[in-house]
């Protein structure tokens, strides 16, 4: 995950548009991996949410490494210094997508329209799911809006602040009231949900990451309006209950039985051990194990395994569909942080089975892929995630949590 922070020794020339960046100071890049969809994706940008998930994961790297403190630190520092100036209200979008001269033919159909670059501003650039890794716009076709990051960093910096001084002070606060009040404006619109497909919704992703950051605002900053919003998005949540299975389903829109992954990744972001998104609630529990059942029996690696490598949903087929590193560690996290809350043997035992099962997919180095191929277990699609270094970071971290506790 460090490489992928402040990465300010890398460029990335994207020739059919004509496009260098070189990320600047606090970007964190969703990837390091130079790829252009050939297969690979192109992950080399500034996603808000993914930065978050990072940002919320730097504990558990200072304390991976120790020795590496200040450079963390810092990259707190730069970070809401970088996402002040991306979300700046005052900034203006261009006029015209400056990459038209230099692009080329085959790649113009990608190219973002002028009039959604024109009419960025304000709260809209809270609304980009990424940026350049520079801190300029996206200036390529991508799914939007997206709600959840601003939600997720909002978080992310409130439970940070209460471990360092470098999440506290003027910066972080204008962030942090830049990000609740963007949050408190759009709780329960229909968006774009973390896997960024259409069509929007209310998914329980990002409502429950909205939830979060409110619940936490209201507390930090003493103000009842968004008590009052995360009181009521709980009661809009409760329209996700899902009378087949037990669990939450994907939206409020999703048929019943229909579950997602990220459904539990954002209760594991949360982190709450009480009240109905507690990782120990009923329904969460049950959300866990229905999806757990499910991909036990969809994916062929998953035969004879003591536990399965989990994808995001049933009918996924990006890159043919297949598990996700994030989404198995994420379970075992959650594992981990229900049996160091509940001393439950068996909760350890599934979270370490879990573990085992990244350790027998992920591939020899650093990098840990995005996902592994639904038969072979060969790494698919991004072979170096950001977003697998910090659920990585997190499981361990929860790990040594639920080992203390025994």
């Amino acid at each position: 995950m460090r490489r992928a922070v402040s990465a300010t020794g890398l460029s990335r020339h994207r020739a059919g548009f004509g496009w260098t960046v070189v990320p600047a100071p606090g970007s964190i890049l969703a990837s390091t991996r130079v790829a252009s969809w050939d297969p690979e994706p192109d992950y080399f940008h500034h996603w808000t949410r993914d930065a978050a998930i990072a940002l919320a994961a730097i504990p558990a790297a200072m304390a991976a490494e120790p020795e590496a403190a200040a450079f963390w630190r810092q990259a707190v520092v730069d970070h809401i210094r970088f996402s002040l100036a991306i979300s700046d209200p005052h900034r203006r979008g261009p006029e015209l997508n400056p990459l038209k001269a230099t692009t080329t033919g085959a790649f113009r159909p990608y190219l973002r329209p002028d009039a959604e670059l024109a009419a960025l501003g304000g709260p809209a650039w809270l609304a980009e799911p990424r940026c350049a890794a520079d801190g300029g716009p996206d200036l390529e076709r991508w799914g939007r809006p997206q709600f959840d990051g601003p939600a997720l960093r909002a978080a992310a910096l409130i439970r940070l602040g209460e471990l360092m001084s470098e999440a506290q002070g003027p910066e972080a606060a204008r962030l942090i009231a830049r990000d609740l009040d963007f949050t408190l404006a759009m709780a329960g619109a229909p968006c774009l949900g973390p896997w960024e497909e259409e069509p929007a919704r209310r998914s329980s992703f990002t409502l429950i990451a909205q939830w979060d950051a409110l619940d936490l605002g209201a507390r930090h900053l003493g103000r009842s309006d968004l008590a009052e919003a995360a009181a009521t998005l709980a009661g809009l949540i409760a329209g996700a209950a899902d009378q087949v299975t037990g669990g939450w389903r994907e939206s409020l829109e999703a048929a019943p039985g229909t579950l997602d992954a990220a459904t539990v990744l954002a209760l594991v972001q949360a982190g709450r051990m009480d009240g109905p998104f507690a990782l120990t609630a009923p329904r969460s529990r049950a959300t866990m194990a229905a999806l757990e059942a499910l991909f036990a029996g969809l994916y062929p690696l998953n035969r004879g395994r003591a536990a399965p490598a989990l994808g995001r949903w049933a009918g996924d087929e990006f890159f043919g569909g297949n598990p996700w590193f994030p989404v198995t560690l994420g379970f075992a996290e959650a594992h981990y942080r229900i049996a160091a809350a509940t001393g439950e043997a068996a909760e350890f035992d599934r979270a370490e089975a879990l573990m085992a099962v990244v350790e027998d997919l992920a591939p020899e180095g650093d990098d840990l892929p995005e996902q592994a191929d639904r038969e072979t277990g060969a790494p698919s699609s991004c072979l170096g995630l950001s977003w697998s270094a910090a659920a990585y970071l997190a499981a361990a971290a929860a790990r040594d949590q639920a080992l203390a506790s025994r």
